[in-house]
C-alpha cells in the first residue's frame, strides 16, 4: 500500500478522501491523512526521501482517517508508533481548519501528551509549510496549552494538554480529543479504578464542543494497548459505542479460538483478508519492516506469556476461571496480631463476609476479599501452633529478596506478614529480616535450599545470633525443596490451600502493601504479593516478580512436610502402643488378654481379674 498513488487510487484502495475546508493551509494533495503522514516523514528525516511509511503504519493512518466524526479506539501492539501517529493526526486536523480546531491530547499522566505537544510545537516551528500555524506574541504559546496563527478568539487554545484523571481534564472545550494509553496497571488496577476511569469518558463525550456548519465533525480517538484483561477498551467498545480495530503484532490464527474470537469481529480487515488468502502469514510478524521475526522474539522472551498476549497479540480474553488457579476471593482474611489464632474457621461467599474498604486486585468477577465466620475461641501463641519465616534470597538487581512469616494451627496456614525489597545483602535488609522474625516470635527460619547451598545462612547467621537467637535457621537438607519448574511447583503448593479455604491472611498488612504499591506507580502493584498470588499460572515466565509469592509457596511447602512428618510420628506411636498391647496381653497370667485377642475384644479393660472358662472369678 503505496502513498504515491492519486487520491482517485487510493480511495479506491480503502482510504477516505477528506473534504475540502475553507481555512485550509494544505494543498489538496495533502489532505489526506496517509499522504499527510508519509510527507510529514519525509520532511522530518525518520524515513527517506523516497521511502514510504511502514505497511502497518499507514494502515493506523487510514483507520484513523476512515471517518471523520464520532468516537474509535486503536488498539495497536506496543512500539506500533501510535503516539506518533496520533501527533501528526492532531496537526493534520488543525491544518485543515486552523481558526475552529481546537485540540485535547490526554493521557494516563500529562507527560506522555506533554512530550507530544512539546514535538507538534517543534514540528510548526521547523517545517515551511507549517509556517502560517505559528503562534503570534500575543497567543498562548506554552507546552500546555497553545494557539495556532488563525484560531478565533476563544476560551480554547488550539492544542491543550491534560492527564486523563487530572482536575483540569474539563478545563475547556475540544472539537478533536486524543486519547493516547489513558489505561495502565496503576488506574485499572481495582474495579472502582476502572469504573473511574471509564467515568472520566462521559465527561470526554461533554467536552467536546457543538457540531457546527462547515467545520469539521467532532471526533474522539482512543489509541492504546491493554493492560489488564478487563481493558477499558473493551467497556468502550462493547457498551458505549466506539468503534475498534485491532493491529496485532502477529497474524493470529482463525482455526484457535482463542486466539481469533478475541477480536469480536474486530480485527484490521487487511490482514483477515491476507490471513484468507495466505494461510502461511499465521504466526508471521504484521509490520516485518520494523519488527522482523528476531526482533519480535527477542522482545516476547524478556516478558511473560500473558503480558505478550496482552501487549502484543492485543488478546483480553484470557480465562481467568481456568488459567488462574488462586482467586483472591477464597481467602480468609482477617485481623491477625500474632499473639493469638482462631481455633476453627469456616469460609463464606455470602455478602455480609464481604469486606468492602479492602482493595482488591483479583482478576474478572474476583473483587471482593472475604472475613471468616468464626467456630471456636482463640489459642495464645503459648499453645500448639508453630511460626516460621521463609526467604526467598536475591542479591541486588531485578529481583526481590521476598519474604513470609506464617504460622500453622488445626490444618490453617496464616500468613502474618510479608515483604520484598531490592536492596540485596545489605546490613539493614539482614537486620530487618530478624526484627521482623523477633517481632512475630518465629521459631524457625527457612530460606530457599537451592540458592548457594547454604551461603545465604551464612550470611544471616551472625545477625540473627546477635537480634534474636532464640530462632533457629535450617540447612538446605532440612528445607523441602522440588526440582520441577518453579511455577508448578507454586501453583501446586499454594493452590490447594487457596481453594480450600486453608491459607489466613493479615487484613492490616494487605492493606499496607496496597498504600506501599501506590507510592510506585510504574511496578508497584506487580510487586505486591496479592498481585503474583492471583495471576500465578503454571506457565512458565508467567509474572515478571514472583518472589514473594514463591517465599509463601516455601514456607507452605515446609508446614505441609511438617505436618504429615508429624502425622507419621503419631501413627507410628499408635502403632507401637497396640504392639504393646499385644505383648501384654499374650504374657497376662490371667488369660483374659488371650480371651480377648481371640474374641476381637479391646485390650485395655482385660487387666484385673482371673478368667476360667471365659467368665472372671469373683
Amino acid at each position: 500500500m503505496k502513498c504515491r498513488q492519486n487520491p482517485t487510487a487510493l480511495k479506491a484502495g480503502g482510504f477516505a478522501v477528506s473534504e475540502r475546508y475553507p481555512n485550509s493551509i494544505l494543498p489538496e494533495e495533502l489532505e489526506l491523512f496517509p499522504y499527510f503522514l508519509a510527507w510529514g516523514m519525509r520532511e522530518t528525516g525518520l524515513i527517506g526521501p523516497e521511502d514510504e511509511p511502514t505497511r502497518m503504519q499507514l494502515l493506523i493512518a487510514d483507520w484513523l482517517d476512515h471517518e471523520a466524526g464520532g468516537a474509535s479506539i486503536t488498539a495497536a501492539f506496543r512500539e506500533a508508533s501510535k503516539s506518533y501517529i496520533a501527533g501528526w493526526s492532531a496537526l493534520h486536523r488543525l491544518s485543515l481548519d486552523p481558526v475552529n480546531e481546537k485540540v485535547l491530547l490526554t493521557g494516563a499522566t500529562a507527560k506522555k501528551p506533554q512530550e507530544v505537544s512539546d514535538w507538534m510545537q517543534k514540528t510548526v516551528n521547523s517545517l515551511d509549510l507549517f509556517e502560517p500555524l505559528r503562534p503570534r506574541r500575543d497567543q498562548r504559546q506554552s507546552v500546555i496549552a497553545w494557539d495556532v496563527g488563525p484560531s478565533s478568539i476563544d476560551q480554547a487554545p488550539s492544542c491543550r494538554v491534560s492527564g486523563i484523571l487530572s482536575p483540569g481534564l474539563t478545563g475547556s472545550r475540544a472539537t478533536f480529543i486524543l486519547p493516547d494509553d489513558v489505561e495502565n496497571e496503576s488506574n485499572s488496577i481495582t474495579l472502582l479504578k476502572q469504573m473511574r476511569l471509564a467515568s472520566i469518558f462521559n465527561e470526554l463525550v461533554a467536552i467536546l464542543k457543538v457540531p457546527a456548519p462547515g467545520q469539521m465533525p467532532r471526533a474522539i480517538r482512543v489509541l492504546g494497548t491493554p493492560h489488564i484483561e478487563t481493558s477499558l477498551y473493551l467497556e468502550l467498545s462493547r457498551n458505549r459505542g466506539y468503534r475498534i480495530r485491532y493491529f496485532p503484532a502477529r497474524y493470529p490464527d482463525p482455526n484457535s479460538e482463542n486466539d481469533w474470537e478475541c477480536y469480536e469481529g474486530n480485527l484490521c480487515p487487511q490482514l483477515v483478508d491476507e490471513i484468507k488468502e495466505h494461510p502461511w502469514l499465521i504466526g508471521m510478524p504484521t509490520d516485518p519492516e520494523r519488527f522482523p521475526e528476531e526482533v519480535l522474539l527477542d522482545k516476547e522472551l524478556k516478558g511473560t506469556r500473558a503480558w505478550v498476549q496482552l501487549q502484543y497479540q492485543l488478546n483480553c480474553r484470557l480465562s481467568t476461571a481456568e488459567k488462574y488457579p488462586c482467586r483472591l476471593g477464597d481467602l480468609l482474611v482477617m485481623g491477625l496480631d500474632g499473639k493469638a489464632l482462631p481455633e476453627l474457621l469456616a469460609w463464606s461467599g455470602g455478602q455480609e463476609q464481604r469486606i468492602q474498604d479492602l482493595q482488591c486486585v483479583g482478576l474478572g468477577s474476583d473483587r471482593f476479599y472475604h472475613r471468616p465466620v468464626m467456630q471456636g475461641g482463640w489459642l495464645p501463641r503459648s499453645e500448639v501452633w508453630r511460626t516460621a519465616m521463609a526467604i526467598d534470597p536475591s542479591a541486588r538487581g531485578r529481583d526481590e529478596m521476598g519474604w513470609c512469616i506464617l504460622a500453622e494451627l488445626n490444618g490453617n496456614v496464616f500468613l502474618l506478614d510479608w515483604g520484598g525489597t531490592q536492596a540485596g545483602f545489605e546490613d539493614e535488609t539482614l537486620a530487618l529480616l530478624c526484627e521482623k522474625a523477633k517481632q512475630w516470635g518465629v521459631q524457625v527460619v527457612l530460606p530457599e535450599p537451592n540458592y548457594g547451598g547454604g551461603m545465604f545462612n551464612a550470611i544471616l547467621l551472625p545477625h540473627m545470633q546477635r537480634i534474636y537467637p532464640n530462632c533457629s535457621i535450617l540447612g538446605p537438607d532440612e528445607v523441602p525443596w522440588s526440582t520441577a519448574q518453579k511455577e508448578v511447583r507454586i501453583v501446586n503448593t499454594v493452590a490447594p490451600l487457596v481453594q480450600q479455604h486453608r491459607l489466613v491472611v493479615n487484613e492490616a498488612r494487605i492493606q499496607s502493601e496496597w498504600e506501599e504499591a501506590e507510592r510506585d506507580q510504574e511496578t508497584g502493584h506487580q510487586r505486591t504479593l496479592m498481585f503474583q498470588l492471583s495471576r500465578v499460572t503454571t506457565d512458565r515466565n508467567c509474572l515478571q516478580w514472583i518472589d514473594r509469592l514463591d517465599a509463601l509457596a516455601i514456607g507452605c511447602a515446609w508446614f505441609e512436610a511438617s505436618t504429615a512428618q508429624d502425622q507419621k510420628k503419631a501413627t507410628d506411636q499408635r502403632n507401637q502402643e497396640k504392639l504393646q498391647a499385644v505383648i501384654e496381653a499374650i504374657h497376662d497370667e490371667s488369660g483374659r488378654g488371650i480371651e480377648a485377642l481371640a474374641l476381637g475384644l479391646p485390650l485395655n479393660g482385660y487387666r484385673g481379674g482371673r478368667a476360667v472358662g471365659g467368665l472372671k472369678r469373683r
